[in-house]
């Protein structure tokens, strides 16, 4: 039963690889193909095989310009879901920042890859150094650009997932105040965080 489920997977992303490669198909085929490979990462979150051909159908949905972003988004999940630290950072270094929605999210990646590398090889001070420059790095990517609201709000969420659990409320609290001062326009969402 398991042989003809990992069959069935593989012949469906041999099917799709295949149909990608046709430019009559062209971009219908990249959403339709892009969905097939998002289903099968959700369906199958801790099956291998089934993450295996998500990332073949990734690889080829990325020739799509139209949809690069959100395949880069969705293999570097694939990435991390299978623990494949190494291969992610790599694969995050083999691409452009305008593969991602936002300029930021390279370095972040990036450094989140090689950050949980460390945390896999119990190096736990290397992993906490390169999550503490994270948080730096984005701190400072907040405070040293004007960011547009959508931008700013994705990079706030980050770097509060970052220092959950890292930072007391009293110092949450401060940061919060001092963002409100350079992006006036986003006191209701940074309130939302204020405890």
């Amino acid at each position: 039963m398991n042989k003809l489920f990992v069959l069935i997977i593989f012949l469906i992303g041999l099917f799709l690889f295949l149909a990608c490669n046709n430019s009559d198909f062209g971009e219908v085929i990249c959403d339709d193909n892009f969905k097939k490979a998002r289903d099968l990462a959700y369906e199958y979150p801790n099956y291998p095989p089934g993450l295996d051909s998500a990332i073949v159908i990734a690889n080829k949905c990325m020739e799509c310009d139209s949809i690069r972003t959100a395949v880069v988004e969705l293999k570097i999940g694939l990435l991390l879901s299978l623990g494949r630290f190494k291969e992610g950072s790599a694969f995050v270094d083999s691409l452009q920042t305008s593969d991602f929605t936002y300029p930021y999210k390279k370095k972040l990646y990036h450094d989140n890859f090689v950050a949980l590398y460390f945390a896999s090889n119990q190096d736990t001070t290397r992993s906490d150094d390169i999550f503490n420059k994270m948080v730096v790095d984005l701190e400072a990517y907040i405070s040293n650009n004007n960011l547009k609201s959508k931008e700013f709000q994705e990079a706030f969420i980050d770097l509060n997932a970052l220092k959950e659990g890292h930072m007391d409320t009293w110092e949450l609290n401060g940061k919060i105040d001092t963002l409100k001062m350079k992006y006036p326009n986003e006191t209701k969402f940074l309130d939302f965080f204020k405890q």
